[in-house]
């Protein structure tokens, strides 16, 4: 671990509610915002969220809204990381950023399970139980109830969503990719009743959850930078577009949920019924929302990719890409009963 700069050190210990010498080092995963693992001078541990240093987009960073979001269901029946402290001056540490309780004894699963899981017969199970039960409680929350009035534009959410997300890929393009076009124009022609409104992660996903290291027990979810208030049924879309098994040969981002598609994880239709179960609320256009769902994570992620072609990131994540975008939208083309391959 490193020291941390004075003007950032002095700011926590007026603000943390505890004294330095403080440390830092970063922490694997967090894609959109970096995050780093804070010590104080008694060895207790936080978590530092800020804007990387190549941003995508502003919206897509906004540890301000995110920061709202925790504080505002800390406390709820959705299980969240407590805040602690958010500094909007980018003097302090060079951009905004927000200081968090570090959940300890914890980790995020993608493709091998914990090897504690292994006395706990049904593991996979009882995690995607509790991972649906998390979501449904985050649907479940009156945003006003909370604090959270104004948060989001749900009047006319879903109309926006093809068009807002094709011109944010427009805006970062740096190839072409032919089924951005025929996909905008299938999500606009099948755009469903909209679901009643509600509170929504943006980006919900095993992987942005933490489970305890020693049993399938959800302890918190975390990234919360994509959040807002709309249809909530586009988090379903997403949570089971990488749940199970894949319409393509080629799967994008395989380690994204890959114990889903180990033996004994449950089927997508054991997570939609509970989920049905838990809210009383019926998903109805499941393929829409999946197909909705993977063309809006290619749009964004695209403009990652677009970072690394022009040198200005260059991390395995981003290079990967070149080959998990075109992947993205050939499901979201699969989960729309169009042609596979117009990439």
């Amino acid at each position: 671990m490193a020291d941390v700069a004075a003007p950032l050190a002095r700011w926590l210990d007026r603000h943390v509610g505890a004294q330095g010498p403080w440390r830092s080092a970063p922490l694997a995963g967090g894609n959109s915002n970096e995050t780093h693992l804070l010590r104080d001078g008694d060895g207790r541990r936080y978590v530092l969220r800020r804007p990387p240093r190549a941003a995508v987009s502003s919206s897509a960073h906004g540890v301000a809204r995110e920061f709202r979001l925790l504080t505002a269901l800390h406390g709820t029946a959705v299980p969240v990381p407590r805040p602690i402290a958010l500094c909007e001056d980018p003097a302090v540490a060079g951009a905004p950023f927000l200081v968090m309780e570090h959940v300890g004894d914890a980790l995020s699963v993608t493709d091998t399970v914990p090897p504690g899981w292994a006395a706990h017969p049904g593991a996979l199970t009882a995690a995607a139980d509790d991972l649906v039960d998390a979501l449904a409680a985050l649907h479940r929350v009156d945003p006003a109830a909370v604090g959270l009035t104004g948060f989001g534009r749900p009047d006319g959410f879903l109309r926006r969503q093809p068009g807002r997300w094709y011109t944010q890929w427009e805006q970062t393009a740096c190839r072409p990719l032919p089924a951005m076009a025929p996909l905008a124009r299938w999500l606009t022609d099948r755009l469903p009743d909209a679901s009643p409104t509600g509170l929504l992660h943006g980006d919900f996903h095993l992987d942005n959850c933490l489970f305890a290291a020693a049993a399938p027990r959800l302890r918190a979810v975390i990234d919360w930078e994509l959040a807002t208030v709309g249809d909530p049924l586009l988090d379903v879309g997403l949570l089971l577009a990488f749940w199970g098994d894949r319409p393509c040969a080629t799967v994008a981002m395989p380690a994204v949920q890959g114990v889903s598609r180990l033996p004994g994880a449950p089927p997508r239709e054991h997570l939609l019924d509970r989920y049905e179960r838990a809210t009383g609320r019926p998903v109805g256009d499941l393929a829409y929302y999946r197909a909705l769902a993977l063309y809006k994570l290619a749009a964004i992620v695209e403009g990652a990719y677009a970072q690394y072609r022009s040198g200005v990131l260059d991390t395995p994540y981003a290079a990967a890409l070149e080959h998990d975008v075109p992947a993205l939208l050939d499901e979201a083309m699969a989960c729309a009963g169009l042609a596979v391959g117009r990439r």
